[in-house]
């Protein structure tokens, strides 16, 4: 009996515990721009540092920024930097639509 007691009373606490988590990470989210999430997703993710930033998430934030050029992603190679640049040719033109 006090095995079953133990055993139960740690499932419910660790549904709790679970519960609580889950609410807390959605009420807590922290929200990036959808320009920095496509910026990410258009490079290729190797994380390899060639760029200079520890990995590709750390470049992109940097290029939305305008700290970093977008042709320093040498696997991406060229085809990257194209598609980063129309990414930040529809950011100016929503800047030019909704001046803020």
């Amino acid at each position: 009996m006090l095995v079953l007691n133990s055993v139960l009373i740690m499932l419910f606490l660790s549904l709790f515990l679970g519960t609580m988590i889950a609410i807390f990470s959605k009420v807590f989210e922290i929200k990036k721009d959808p320009l920095l999430e496509e910026l990410i997703a258009a490079l290729p993710g190797y994380n390899c540092g060639a760029c200079g930033y520890p990995g590709c998430e750390q470049y992109a934030e940097a290029i939305f920024k305008n700290e970093a050029p977008v042709t320093k992603c040498a696997p991406g190679g060229k085809e990257t930097a194209d598609k980063i640049n129309e990414i930040l040719k529809k950011r100016s033109l929503q800047a030019q639509e909704n001046p803020a």
